[in-house]
């Protein structure tokens, strides 16, 4: 069985069609929404060359801005008012 990875991806996208689209397209991989433009996700190998490939079909090299991190979140972040509960999120559901 493969191994997931947290990831978070950031965007700033400029046209709100674009950026809507990207955001769905984003959580039918299998990410979260934890702020404004900023998703998290613990994803395949597989589903995190689908979100590059998606992003880089959608962005505007002029215009957007997308940070990709491949991190261990939950291990080590801190959160100050409502954290999310990592620990709940299996990757298929949003808590």
């Amino acid at each position: 069985m493969a191994k997931t990875t947290e990831v978070i991806i950031a965007y700033d996208i400029e046209d709100n069609k674009t950026r809507t689209r990207l955001f769905n397209q984003l959580k039918d991989v299998g990410m979260i929404s934890i702020q404004k433009s900023v998703m998290w996700g613990r994803l395949l190998p597989a589903d995190i060359k689908l979100a590059k490939r998606i992003l880089s079909s959608e962005i505007e090299s002029g215009n957007d801005k997308v940070f990709i991190l491949v991190s261990k979140l939950s291990e080590n972040a801190q959160f100050y008012g409502l954290a999310p509960d990592f620990e709940e999120y299996d990757g298929h559901g949003i808590f």
